[in-house]
């Protein structure tokens, strides 16, 4: 049996648990499968390490298969599903207080009683909307969750800051691609069944979505090349690699290995003049490095935070449009460099509360 990067790396930080000892868990998707999650986990754990405090990354999908710790914390993304939450009650139970959920979507319309008395309980609780805090709010009885941009904004944030104030940018466009909806098989996108309920029309309308979003990033890459950039896709998970590949297929395109690894791809991303990105990370990290975007909001959450950004409907394309058969080209968008400075103070202080709450 053949073991990606990615597996290794998640096994080998299973077994480091096993035999060493700490006080604090950070929980999340941390498969190594996506790096955006992985983001969200090193986003928390940095500042851990900053006051001195040791952690470990843990997955919430096999919680029950890790080392119980005294303090645990919900590291951010859509994970408050009922599913995930159970494993952390079963984990916690009777020590619900020692427990912080921070950054974290909530999408059931209700949980049942077990999971409100964790929910009621836990020490800490915030969202990364506003509409999912309020929600929190009316469904708890709690008057305390506060709501905060992506926690992925409180990534090297220092770093972020040189780059962005800098003038060193090659003349290099980065090209985030998503097998939207869809999952790669013998080099045909077939699409994801779970998709025909959740997002219906996408479902419906797959072919023409898809087709849309080839001809616009085959567009985008060609008036690049023509306009002398140097252009390479930026997977975000090991599916976007192969689907990469494929779509730009003919075309003078530098593909980059899929890495779990957050910082090498921030590293990677920094000197960048222009990034076309699909995923939420992906348009996050270009954001905080003060790359101009040509953004494709491939879900609801990334219409959320360009809008919040400032940024109006009609100045980006979303899976909608490509499913309308759209494939117009929109101009790229700055983001102001105070706006991201206000993000990432806002994520760095709600981080550092939530951890402040745990005893």
């Amino acid at each position: 049996m053949n073991f990606s990067k990615a597996q290794i790396e998640h096994r080998l930080r299973w077994i480091k648990q096993l035999i060493s000892t700490t006080d604090i868990s950070v929980i999340g998707g941390y498969h190594g499968g996506n790096l955006g999650d992985m983001a969200l986990g090193y986003s928390v754990r940095d500042i851990l390490l900053k006051r001195g405090l040791k952690s470990n990354l843990q997955t919430i999908y096999n919680l029950e298969k890790w080392t119980k710790t005294k303090s645990a914390i919900i590291g951010g993304g859509a994970i408050g599903y009922i599913y995930s939450l159970e494993k952390i009650a079963n984990q916690y139970k009777g020590n619900y207080g020692n427990i912080g959920i921070l950054g974290v979507d909530f999408n059931e319309p209700f949980y049942p009683q077990e999971l409100m008395e964790l929910l009621k309980n836990v020490a800490f609780i915030s969202c990364r909307s506003k509409a999912q805090a309020d929600k929190m709010m009316a469904l708890t009885g709690r008057n305390d969750i506060v709501s905060h941009p992506d926690i992925a904004f409180s990534f090297k944030d220092d770093y972020c800051e040189g780059i962005r104030n800098s003038l060193n940018k090659s003349k290099k466009l980065l090209i985030n691609i998503v097998p939207l909806y869809g999952k790669v098989t013998n080099g045909v996108l077939e699409p994801i069944e779970k998709y025909k309920e959740e997002r219906s029309n996408l479902y419906e309308n797959f072919q023409v979505m898809n087709n849309s979003y080839r001809s616009v990033l085959r567009k985008i890459t060609e008036k690049a090349l023509d306009e002398g950039f140097s252009v390479e896709t930026i997977p975000f998970t090991s599916d976007d690699e192969e689907y990469g590949k494929l779509l730009l297929k003919g075309l003078s395109v530098k593909h980059n290995s899929y890495s779990p690894d957050p910082y090498k791809m921030l590293y990677k991303m920094a000197n960048a003049e222009w990034a076309l990105t699909t995923r939420y990370h992906s348009t996050i990290f270009a954001i905080k490095l003060g790359i101009k975007i040509t953004p494709i909001a491939y879900a609801t959450k990334n219409e959320l935070m360009l809008n919040e950004l400032g940024f109006k409907r009609d100045q980006f394309l979303t899976t909608d449009d490509l499913a309308a058969g759209i494939d117009t080209i929109k101009n790229s968008l700055y983001v102001d460099k105070v706006k991201i400075n206000q993000w990432e103070k806002s994520c760095f202080d709600q981080i550092n509360s939530c951890i402040s709450r745990l005893p």
